[in-house]
């Protein structure tokens, strides 16, 4: 298993399921971190207040052109980075 951080450990449980949810053929992707520890893969948010980071956007697009294993740990290391951001 990669050194992939707190994304692993939120969605290894459901990664067939974040998977088949992030299909490239959808709209572009983002990965949310919530205040009660769950995630959601949404559509950007229009506005986010200057003081949040934006989150990776696209998630999905690199899916089908990586290995399974290599996508997972390259949207991880975007949503730590992201998490680090905000604290």
């Amino acid at each position: 298993m990669p050194p992939c951080g707190f994304l692993c450990l939120a969605v290894l449980a459901d990664v067939e399921e974040f998977y088949a949810f992030c299909d490239p053929k959808k709209e572009n992707l983002c990965l949310y971190g919530l205040p009660n520890g769950s995630w959601e893969v949404v559509l950007p948010s229009e506005e986010v207040p200057r003081e949040m980071p934006e989150p990776a956007l696209g998630i999905n697009f690199a899916r089908d052109g990586m290995k399974r294993r290599d996508w997972l740990s390259l949207v991880a290391v975007h949503s730590d980075a992201w998490l680090v951001s905000i604290a």
